[in-house]
């Protein structure tokens, strides 16, 4: 059975706190799949925790695409999409599975070399894991070890999966001091591993940078460059697609749900990734209703459903 949802009764929009919510959540896709003619799947949180594949996103990437539902995968990955699009081959999404990637790092390096004469200069400080060294490799910008010879802060992340955002503090500040403003090509602030463990992204270390009083520009979910993009991959394939069925299916209140909720386009929340910890459930496990309630209104950003895992029949 498939329940016919009227998914596109409410217009997306950011909440009052005297709103009464209304959304629906469901153990898994099964009922609402066949609601959607094009989804939007974040990665980290949907399809996979960095490390391992989540048990059922294979099998379930291959039942969409035998219902003919186009997908495109948005990532926050602060690294070229073909580079992401490899390391998913390598852990069993094949890219048969989708019809395109896009990531964050990829919109950050054609934003900046697009808009050239809006940087500041060609000299960037690196923050980042040294696998996303090569994000404007073959381009007009250099990096620098100095700060004092930077033009402007190119973050990616930490530089390692265990550092936390004091071990940056007199560095930032050293940039700040400097005057020198933050491309950020990753706006998550923490993500989740099946095992529960958190681990701090560019987000925080932007945040961080910001409370300071620096300048920080991101690139990214939530912000509409990557999902305008995104739609317009899906024109490229069916020109008289209906906006109003395309869903984006994260994990992300503040980034997946926010930018859904920007566009216009319908938002399903998996509540078994970054807000496990949270609600205090193991991966599949129904969450409680009051308690995710209480976390998507001190969010404010509604999704239209949730659904505990990436799965259909779970």
């Amino acid at each position: 059975m498939v329940l016919k949802l009227n998914l596109f009764l409410k217009k997306n929009k950011i909440m009052d706190n005297k709103e009464t919510l209304n959304v629906p959540i469901y153990k898994n896709l099964s009922l609402i799949l066949q609601n959607f003619e094009a989804l939007i799947l974040d990665v980290w949180g949907v399809l996979w925790d960095g490390i391992k594949v989540y048990p059922e996103a294979v099998t379930t990437l291959k039942e969409v695409k035998k219902l003919n539902i186009p997908v495109i995968l948005l990532s926050n990955a602060p690294r070229r999409a073909a580079n992401v699009e490899k390391k998913l081959n390598k852990i069993g999404i094949d890219k048969s599975l989708y019809s395109s990637i896009i990531s964050s790092g990829e919109i950050c390096r054609n934003e900046l070399i697009s808009r050239r004469q809006q940087v500041p200069g060609n000299n960037y400080y690196f923050i980042g894991l040294d696998e996303d060294r090569d994000l404007l490799n073959n381009s007009t910008f250099n990096e620098v070890k100095d700060i004092g010879e930077a033009n402007f802060i190119l973050l990616t992340g930490p530089r390692s999966f265990n550092d936390e955002v004091i071990k940056y503090s007199e560095e930032l500040k050293s940039c700040y001091q400097h005057n020198l403003p933050m491309i950020s090509a990753n706006p998550d602030k923490v993500v989740i591993r099946q095992n529960g463990e958190m681990i701090i992204c560019a987000g925080e270390l932007a945040k961080y940078y910001s409370d300071m009083g620096g300048f920080v520009k991101e690139f990214g979910k939530p912000h509409k460059e990557i999902f305008i993009e995104a739609l317009k991959k899906f024109k490229s394939l069916n020109t008289n697609m209906d906006k109003r069925k395309i869903s984006m299916i994260g994990d992300g209140l503040e980034t997946d749900i926010a930018g859904g909720n920007t566009i216009g386009i319908n938002t399903v929340l998996i509540t078994s990734g970054i807000l496990s910890q949270e609600l205090n459930t193991k991966y599949k496990e129904m969450p409680d209703k009051n308690l995710l309630y209480k976390i998507i209104k001190r969010s404010k950003f509604i999704p239209n459903a949730a659904a505990v895992t990436f799965s259909i029949n779970s």
